[in-house]
């Protein structure tokens, strides 16, 4: 049943009207304004029950002139909504999709349709997702002047042949522009599937079409078709952009910065063109894109036993289906790697099993998002576009960052469940997983596994010779430029025989490595969590050769490699390349022996920037003690001479300075020492290890801290132990320290110690400002103990 409506506006002419003659309904209700019509329907059949705007066709009668017609000649068309307010100069012109014909008998039947005919569009049409004019539902554009203009000529608005005429968008546009388009403040040019093929290969005609004050940014809907290779081992789309090609007459029309060096068909694959596109681009797309999984990747020509018309048809996709799928999406991952890397640009990569996102009410702006929370794509795309930056990171969906990547993606093959959300960055990929054992069953940032393959060519691998690797986590917004580097922790190996089982594992080879880590904490992406450098740019360093990144020799009848030290230097020059060169602000972090590593190699660290680069390291629980244990011997010294004879360290630090209390006072770079003066690892490993605990009379005290009064007395000692040995650290005022009594062992790396979440509103929030104070030399206490 549909409902009347009435509105007004604020300076031009609302008639409200109940038409009889078919084109509406007697119970629709539509506005008349500067030739088109609006009205607000009410359909009990809506997802909401709510009012959805519904916008009349324009027609351009003046294109016939130009030649600028459809496929069967008719004139072209499009669909205005007037914008207002402080939108009133705003502009979103939306090119319709609709695929393509690739051959004359197919241009034939579609100009018998409403893509090939201006006669037979429909004469009205909804305005959701991005065309919404609802606050709650388009909070950035709602109030924009909005068009979507009819696809009529099968060439995603590219050829100028005798078979198609001249390509009208240029006709829609100039019509556009007398109506006011002209005078733009900010214009954004979008299209859906063959229409997101429309808006990159019409991007920057778009964009000359304004003076240099108007913003104009573009972006693409399901429109970045991959070249991929279907499960028959041949190319669909290839054959089918070949048969567009010729039909039409296209081979003069593509960009000429791709028909140089490629062939005509290859330049309708946007992959091709995106990285030469001058105007900012955003791409949107699914992962998982069900146009594609039914037309590109399993089309009934490479799928005649039907095998994956469950998965091509609704998502129901088995394990080697999924696989192949995964293949794909690599693909696409990997064919925007270059366009990832420009600051103008940003994406969304979505694995919905979705064609289209913008366009719908549910999967452009939740409406069961709660204040505060993530919307979604609405959101991401906005702050790219408004270049807003500070607060992108707060979703369950997974979010681009303005100028930079965030991708999305839900994987259902055992790699990520279900309720995993992926996005890839520069090589990696990020995302966001709800785990129902986190303590506030809130989504985890997971980061991927990049590996440096061209380290091999430098002798930097791990202990089996594998490359080594990292996870990194772009930064965006005043972060942008600010990175953390974490050299992740994981004892050593104090002998051949230790090496070889720890090269077997994922301490000792990439290739055996977690594919993605979770970032809490110091790397988490919530600045509630992390207020100090949530939008900071993040690298964790694996971790594989036992020595603290220390080593550089090798044992070539074990067939081990110790080269910690080249890995470090390896794995900086990547990452230099990859932005860290322009570091503003860095600081090197480390946890356990990663905090070791990050006192040895800090000063290194340091000297890879200018001087105008504020640089600072940290050690997380790398403070070992060389100590007396409970029977009186020091298991930690015995086992650091075992770590420096197996790996050859001899030449590179004497032994006793593989203690920190031997070396932080050489340190030259300002250096932040957060320990607790009862560390779980210390008290099981070198205050009450099995080999001086044959009875066992520790085991309470030293796995779960239930000690009694003697043991307390004894780690009590311990404790001014440490707190001795960090005296003369503690008088240089460029250092900091924060000494906990928890047990427990690495600190900023979990949420609950670094940031706790039951902190009140002027208490102290614990390690993450207390490390914040000292790094920007906001307060004057920069020494905690608790």
């Amino acid at each position: 049943m549909y409902a009347l409506l009435w509105s007004w506006s604020f300076t031009g002419l609302f008639l409200s009207s109940i038409l009889a003659n078919g084109v509406m309904g007697s119970d629709e209700m539509f506005n008349s304004f500067n030739g088109t019509y609006v009205f607000h329907r009410q359909d009990d059949n809506d997802d909401d029950a709510d009012h959805v705007l519904v916008v009349g066709l324009t027609l351009v009668q003046a294109a016939t002139a130009d030649g600028a017609v459809c496929l069967d000649g008719s004139v072209p068309g499009y669909h205005l909504y007037r914008g207002y307010g402080s939108g009133a100069n705003n502009w979103i012109i939306q090119l319709q999709g609709g695929a393509w014909f690739d051959s004359i008998t197919d241009c034939q039947n579609r100009k018998r349709s409403r893509v090939g005919s201006s006669t037979l569009m429909e004469k009205q049409i909804n305005f959701k997702g991005i065309l919404s004019n609802k606050a709650a539902e388009n909070p950035d554009f709602y109030n924009w002047n909005k068009a979507e203009v009819r696809y009529c000529d099968g060439a995603s608005f590219s050829g100028d042949s005798e078979n198609k005429r001249k390509a009208y968008i240029l006709a829609v546009m100039e019509d556009l522009m007398a109506k006011g388009m002209c005078q733009a403040k900010q214009a954004l040019l979008n299209g859906c599937s063959s229409g997101g093929l429309s808006a990159i290969l019409r991007c920057d005609d778009f964009s000359s079409l304004f003076p240099p004050t108007t913003k104009v940014k573009c972006m693409s809907d399901a429109g970045f078709f991959l070249d991929a290779v279907d499960i028959s081992g041949a190319r669909s789309l290839r054959r089918m952009y070949s048969g567009v090609v010729n039909t039409q007459g296209l081979q003069n029309m593509l960009p000429r910065t791709c028909t140089r060096h490629l062939d005509p068909t290859m330049c309708l694959f946007p992959q091709n063109i995106i990285n030469q596109v001058k105007t900012p681009l955003f791409i949107l797309n699914s992962a998982f894109d069900s146009w594609q999984i039914e037309n590109s990747i399993a089309p009934p020509s490479a799928d005649p036993s039907g095998s994956w018309h469950n998965c091509t048809s609704s998502f129901k996709c088995n394990a080697s289906q999924m696989q192949f799928l995964e293949g794909f999406k690599m693909s696409m991952l990997d064919a925007l790697k270059t366009f990832s890397m420009s600051s103008k640009n940003g994406m969304f990569i979505i694995s919905r099993w979705a064609h289209c996102l913008a366009e719908r009410k549910d999967t452009w702006f939740p409406g069961n998002s709660q204040p505060g929370e993530d919307k979604g794509i609405a959101v991401v795309v906005g702050d790219w576009y408004f270049e807003r930056a500070k607060n992108v990171n707060q979703t369950n969906m997974t979010i681009l960052t303005t100028l930079r990547l965030f991708l999305s993606s839900i994987l259902a093959n055992g790699v990520m469940g279900s309720d995993e959300m992926f996005n890839s960055f520069n090589g990696t990929y990020v995302f966001h997983r709800q785990d129902d054992n986190d303590d506030d069953a809130d989504h985890v940032l997971v980061v991927g596994l990049t590996l440096v393959q061209a380290a091999t060519a430098d002798g930097a691998v791990c202990l089996d010779g594998s490359v080594p690797g990292y996870h990194l986590y772009r930064g965006y917004g005043s972060g942008a430029n600010n990175w953390i580097i974490q050299l992740q922790g994981g004892a050593w190996c104090d002998s051949i025989e230790d090496c070889q089982n720890r090269k077997s594992s994922s301490y000792g080879s990439s290739t055996l490595m977690e594919k993605q880590l979770n970032f809490t904490g110091l790397l988490s992406n919530k600045a509630a969590e992390n207020p100090d450098f949530y939008n900071w740019n993040k690298v964790k360093v694996r971790y594989c050769d036992g020595a603290s990144f220390s080593g550089d020799s090798e044992n070539k009848t074990a067939q081990l490699q110790f080269r910690g030290k080249r890995i470090f230097l390896a794995v900086m020059e990547d990452l230099m390349a990859k932005g860290m060169c322009q570091a503003k602000q860095a600081l090197l972090n480390g946890c356990s022996s990663g905090g070791l590593s990050a006192i040895l190699r800090c000063d290194d660290f340091s000297s890879l920037f200018p001087p105008t680069t504020k640089v600072k390291c940290m050690s997380d629980a790398g403070f070992f003690l060389d100590a007396a244990d409970i029977s009186g011997d020091r298991p930690l010294r015995r086992m650091y001479s075992g770590v420096v004879n197996a790996q050859g360290l001899q030449n590179t630090l004497p032994r006793t300075c593989f203690f920190p209390q031997n070396i932080i006072n050489q340190v030259k770079t300002p250096l932040f020492i957060l320990n607790s003066a009862f560390d779980s690892w210390q008290i099981e490993n070198s205050i009450a290890p099995p080999s001086a605990d044959p009875s066992g009379s520790w085991h309470n005290c030293s796995s779960s801290f239930k000690c009694n009064a003697s043991q307390m007395q004894f780690l009590e000692g311990f404790k001014m132990s440490m707190l001795d040995a960090l005296k003369t650290f503690s008088m240089s005022s460029k250092n900091g320290m924060f000494i906990s009594s928890r047990w427990a062992h690495c600190l900023a790396e979990r949420k609950d110690t670094w940031f706790p979440g039951n902190s009140q509103p002027g208490e102290d929030k614990g390690i993450a400002v207390a490390v914040g104070d000292w790094y920007f030399e906001r307060a004057k206490k920069l020494k905690f103990t608790d």
